[in-house]
């Protein structure tokens, strides 16, 4: 009996860490919750929206006292705008058309400026927020095809599609199918003709995908690197379909009346980017491989808004090979890539604490009462099956964006393996032990804390090493729902085509779900109890 004792110690210590590690996630939330001086910027997931968020950035940290934290990858501006609504992020970069998307009642125009105001007046009335002129370009849909099928078919403008659309596959962004007002369902009934097949992809693949021939028609967006890289002609919208969409920042009120001065660097920008320049800068981070943050910072430099010394090493080796580009991405960015790796470990540790606390309980009970336990393993089995970016986005729904759901998520997903491996050790304690603790007058609860659990362990730690590594793999599709983590460099570099960054967050987070394994591994071996 000397021998379960010392480890039922060794649990208690182990919940009391798992406690601990919970009590300091809580105070960090808090804490980055009360900072006042860092602005939230989010960005969509094409490059364009980041290349802005890094110019802000880069400004606001220069001209004030204020540090600016970039969620990149929401997946649409409706995402960003009820993250701005709810005080998720303070700011980023919307295009007008967005008003046609239900938000409130609109005037159907295609006037741009009617189109701004719109958009200014009603965002203002509807969530607080300021709604800045625009930037100085316009960034609609169109519809191109490569070259050579132009020629094929004499296709200049979108009506010239009509005799041809039947026998040609569409790709398009993942939100255009489902628009209201600007989507394919109004866009065939104005237009007069459908696609043999609409694919929904990333806006950035849907350039290759013609390019490759697994589209015959993309949906472009008109600043898209993507059409010059490629070639691609764009066809005119000869029946004014879609309406216009000037790039503006917006920006809640709240944090213009904290920080006035920030109106002012916001302002400096108006009109400042026309469509070729924005092009230009999506073009150096899509096709050349720049970071946002360097082609952001020298359009800065070349505007004279920001001081050449602060340009960072990369931007004065363009030239570098790719060992040295990726050096140079690994140090430039060590701080970034350590606070995503962080947050990546405190959102498993979380989710991992949360399972084993709940999990635990619930194990118990499932091989102390077999119905109830029938039912709970009922539960935790669904909810193991549940494709992750499925219930993530449920999650996003009912807790909103960031940490919280991401956290309760790896919960979820870690409780199955928790719950089964308590009860299967539990019930895997030979009765002849049992009935030597009842013997020594042990109660129910003492016989289950010192005898039971402790033998219980090696099967609860070889849950846990599934759950561990489960959830560092489910933890990488943070970014679809605003969280941090190593998942953000690998979706990053997933838009942009960018092996560096998918590298910069994918050999972390193998690394970390390797230690895992080991570590955990390791930590079963000294809780297993020797045979005598």
């Amino acid at each position: 009996m000397r021998v379960i004792k010392q480890r039922s110690l060794k649990i208690t210590r182990t919940l009391v860490l798992f406690m601990l590690i919970l009590s300091i996630f809580s105070v960090s939330l808090s804490g980055k919750a009360e900072a006042a001086d860092r602005v939230k910027i989010g960005t969509q997931t094409f490059t364009e929206s980041k290349v802005l968020a890094e110019i802000y950035k880069a400004l606001i940290e220069d001209r004030t006292d204020l540090s600016v934290d970039v969620t990149t990858d929401l997946a649409s501006s409706s995402l960003v705008l009820r993250a701005l609504s709810t005080g998720e992020m303070d700011m980023g970069s919307v295009y007008s058309g967005e008003i046609f998307n239900g938000y409130f009642e609109v005037e159907e125009t295609r006037d741009r400026d009617e189109v701004l105001r719109q958009a200014q007046e009603g965002f203002d009335k509807l969530w607080n927020l300021k709604w800045y002129d625009s930037l100085g370009y316009e960034n609609t849909y169109t519809l191109a095809v490569k070259q050579e099928v132009a020629d094929e078919y004499g296709l200049s403008k979108m009506s010239d599609l009509k005799d041809h659309a039947g026998d040609m596959r569409i790709g398009v962004d993942t939100t255009w199918l489902e628009r209201p007002t600007d989507g394919y369902p109004a866009f065939t009934k104005e237009y007069g003709f459908t696609f043999a097949q609409t694919s929904p992809m990333e806006i950035s693949l849907v350039y290759s995908a013609v390019a490759d021939n697994i589209v015959d028609v993309v949906l472009a967006y008109t600043t898209d690197p993507g059409l010059k890289e490629f070639n691609l002609v764009t066809l005119e919208d000869d029946k004014q379909f879609f309406p216009p969409f000037d790039a503006s920042t917006v920006v809640r009120k709240e944090l213009i009346e904290e920080h006035p001065e920030l109106d002012e660097v916001l302002s400096s920008l108006v009109g400042t980017i026309d469509a070729d320049t924005m092009t230009e800068l999506s073009y150096q981070v899509d096709v050349e491989k720049m970071e946002p943050r360097t082609v952001a910072m020298k359009y800065l430099v070349d505007l004279g808004l920001l001081d050449e010394s602060k340009l960072p090493a990369s931007a004065m080796h363009p030239d570098a090979n790719s060992f040295m580009k990726f050096y140079y991405y690994v140090t430039e960015n060590a701080s970034y890539l350590l606070h995503l790796t962080w947050v990546h470990i405190l959102m498993v540790l979380c989710g991992l604490g949360l399972s084993l606390v709940i999990g635990i309980p619930l194990g118990i009970l499932s091989a102390r009462f077999e119905k109830t336990g029938r039912v709970i393993m009922f539960f935790t089995n669904i909810i193991q099956v549940l494709p992750s970016m499925a219930l993530l986005v449920l999650l996003m729904v009912m807790f909103g964006l960031g940490f919280k759901s991401v956290v309760i998520g790896l919960f979820l997903y870690s409780l199955n393996p928790v719950v089964r491996n308590t009860y299967v050790g539990l019930k895997e304690v030979s009765p002849a032990l049992q009935d030597a603790g009842k013997g020594m007058g042990m109660s129910r609860f003492q016989l289950l804390w010192k005898v039971e659990m402790p033998l219980s362990i090696p099967f609860l730690m070889a849950g846990l090493r599934v759950a561990a590594v489960i959830a560092i793999g489910v933890a990488a599709l943070a970014p679809i729902i605003g969280g941090d983590g190593l998942g953000r460099e690998i979706y990053a570099g997933l838009n942009q085509r960018h092996n560096i960054k998918i590298l910069a967050g994918a050999i972390p987070a193998a690394l970390l779900a390797i230690l895992a394994d080991i570590l955990l591994g390791r930590l079963a071996e000294r809780f297993k109890i020797a045979k005598r």
